[in-house]
């Protein structure tokens, strides 16, 4: 008898506690949101706004929060002055070299890639550009590439963009895939036909005189003349995955890619850290490209990283664009 009484007392204790940890998980879900954005934490508050911002359903924050708040965090650098270039000079390696260093920091993990020879390196498209777009992995196959990087960003409608329709232009082999009729100056992250890694804002006629060979849209740039153009403050955007590219003064390319949303392995970058692992790692120009959801490195048959959305659930995101390193 005593015993049926203990084992109806253990179920019920047990019951109870079961019930104790549903109502605080809820309470939880409910409040997390509002601790975040509207807590004492300024640094889990920059980050949080900083993660749906550049996410998928940057929308979302409309809902907590009234948008000049959000402009306040996210201070984005989208202004970009015109700076003149002094172009590196150097010879050109026609090595296969192609390094892999694993990048570790105190809130974050990822990994840089040094491409020995600049004249490797492409840009991929989707398959169906201007209809939908493909992973990372899918476009680095479709050109028989060693390595690949998303590239450049693209429409993104209420967080429901497949990758289809992308963002200023895109430039391969030195043709105009998309935005050549673009009017006034664009962002550009891309390559001469030496292999010179080249960014900032210009026009389509100054692209076409400086002969880029490949390109696409995305800001902001990080690194210009072998000077940070980060100075002050994190650089706006929060703490998300990141991914950027970056060129030595001997040539070299540099991609970079930084997991995020998934503590405890990886929380993210700002676009400070992301500045400062290339410039330590010999950057002379460095531009940030797409990250978040569509952060991904492909090498060797697969991709390395681990890349996620906001929700911390891993896999690919489809995009229009990857830099490419050929065999």
């Amino acid at each position: 008898m005593w015993d049926k009484i203990k084992m109806r007392v253990n179920k019920n204790v047990v019951k109870k506690t079961g019930y104790f940890l549903l109502i605080n998980f809820i309470l939880f879900l409910f409040t997390f949101p509002f601790v975040a954005l509207y807590g004492p934490f300024d640094n889990l508050r920059n980050a949080a706004i900083g993660a749906v911002a550049t996410s998928r359903h940057h929308h979302w924050l409309n809902y907590f929060m009234d948008q000049r708040e959000i402009d306040k965090v996210m201070a984005s650098p989208n202004k970009v002055d015109r700076i003149s270039l002094k172009l590196p000079q150097f010879k050109l390696s026609h090595s296969n070299s192609i390094k892999l260093i694993e990048i570790e920091g105190a809130r974050f993990k990822g990994f840089l890639l040094e491409v020995a020879d600049p004249t490797r390196v492409k840009v991929g498209i989707s398959e169906h550009l201007g209809k939908k777009g493909q992973t990372t992995s899918e476009i680095a196959k479709r050109y028989g590439a060693i390595a690949a990087i998303n590239g450049g960003g693209f429409d993104d409608p209420q967080g429901k963009g497949t990758g289809a329709i992308p963002y200023g232009v895109v430039i391969q082999n030195g043709k105009f895939i998309a935005g050549e009729n673009l009017k006034g100056p664009v962002n550009l992250v891309g390559l001469d036909g030496r292999g010179t890694l080249i960014v900032g804002n210009y026009t389509v006629s100054e692209m076409k005189k400086m002969q880029i060979r490949e390109g696409v849209s995305f800001l902001p740039p990080l690194i210009i003349n072998g000077k940070k153009q980060i100075t002050q403050g994190d650089g706006g955007w929060g703490i998300a995955p990141r991914t950027a590219i970056g060129q030595r003064k001997d040539g070299t390319i540099l991609l970079l890619v930084i997991d995020g949303r998934q503590p405890p392995y990886s929380i993210g970058a700002t676009l400070a850290d992301v500045q400062n692992i290339l410039y330590e790692n010999g950057a002379y120009t460095a531009a940030n490209l797409d990250g978040g959801s569509s952060t991904a490195m492909y090498y060797n048959g697969k991709i390395i990283n681990r890349p996620s959305n906001m929700m911390g659930i891993l896999g690919e995101r489809t995009v229009p664009t990857a830099f490419i390193v050929r065999k």
